[in-house]
């Protein structure tokens, strides 16, 4: 069994960080940098997302200290900026930039998404319009695309809502009828939509325009114990965020699993509980490591 095989590994980091794939194409992740402080020096705490804008500016939800942290990234450095408080958002647990330059945060305690200028400058709420089926909207998780649209992981009502970029209703796609716990979802580049059932240890999909999901991957659970967070790369490939085991599995394509990087430890390069992911276009992996209270970057080789 594969877990079995992976908790007897022990996981040594030098340069990069290497976990035989069985048999397919071995993904590497080299560490970039990391970070731990705020602009003044004061620790983070509890960070659970991330998200960056393609350019330059990194966004933390420092979910423990009830901020957004904000960080210039050159490539192999991060440079704190003046973090953000907003009254609106007294618990952030997920981030989004917009195509406009906007960060959007959800609110763990009102699950409410927030709009913010760089500045901190609060620009209102997200609240969805013209749903034309009943029920209370409680979002789990939220991305935006290119084009600004946002898609809503509603697990009340278990479904995902796509909104445009005002919050208006384009459509929606409710959950399959049996399923364990989504926690998150990703949206690639063509559209296609998928989730990731963390009781389940399942990917689901559904492609641009779909009205129902279908299953992405086989059951993954002898390869991870709980994903809790889903991003793609330039790829295709699905990076899976392993909050109980502490590591990355990697699925390609097709659903099939490639294999497992890092692993449980507080050396920079491993991991203690980690949260959201967030790919860039150019390979540049970004992970909220709550446990260590850390952000860390690695490139993505291969």
């Amino acid at each position: 069994m594969r877990k079995a095989i992976r908790c007897g590994i022990l996981v040594q980091l030098v340069i990069c960080i290497a976990v035989s794939s069985y048999g397919a194409e071995t993904v590497k992740l080299r560490l970039l940098t990391a970070a731990y402080m705020d602009d003044k020096g004061s620790a983070l705490k509890r960070p659970e997302g991330v998200a960056f804008d393609e350019k330059s500016l990194l966004v933390v939800a420092d979910t423990g200290n009830g901020r957004i942290l904000q960080y210039n990234f050159n490539g192999d450095r991060l440079a704190p900026l003046a973090p953000l408080v907003v009254p609106q958002l007294p618990y952030p647990i997920q981030v989004q930039i917009d195509p406009q330059g906007e960060i959007m945060a959800l609110d763990g305690k009102s699950r409410r998404i927030v709009r913010v200028t760089p500045s901190g400058e609060f620009k209102g709420y997200l609240d969805p319009t013209g749903i034309p089926t009943s029920g209370t909207v409680v979002p789990r998780s939220f991305k935006v695309d290119r084009k600004g649209n946002v898609y809503i992981l509603d697990i009340f009502s278990a479904r995902v809502l796509v909104l445009d970029p005002s919050g208006k209703f384009q459509r929606e796609i409710p959950f399959p009828q049996k399923y364990g716990f989504f926690s998150d979802l990703a949206v690639d580049g063509n559209g296609t939509v998928f989730l990731v059932d963390s009781v389940g240890g399942k990917v689901y999909t559904a492609k641009r325009d779909a009205t129902a999901v279908t299953p992405f991957s086989e059951s993954l659970q002898e390869d991870l114990d709980f994903p809790i967070s889903i991003a793609s790369d330039s790829r295709g490939r699905l990076f899976l965020s392993d909050q109980n085991g502490s590591g990355i599995v990697i699925l390609g394509p097709d659903g099939s699993f490639r294999g497992r990087q890092s692993g449980m430890g507080w050396k920079e390069g491993l991991l203690r509980y980690p949260s959201a992911l967030y790919i860039s276009d150019n390979g540049t992996l970004f992970i909220a490591d709550r446990g260590n209270s850390r952000v860390q970057v690695f490139s993505i080789i291969q």
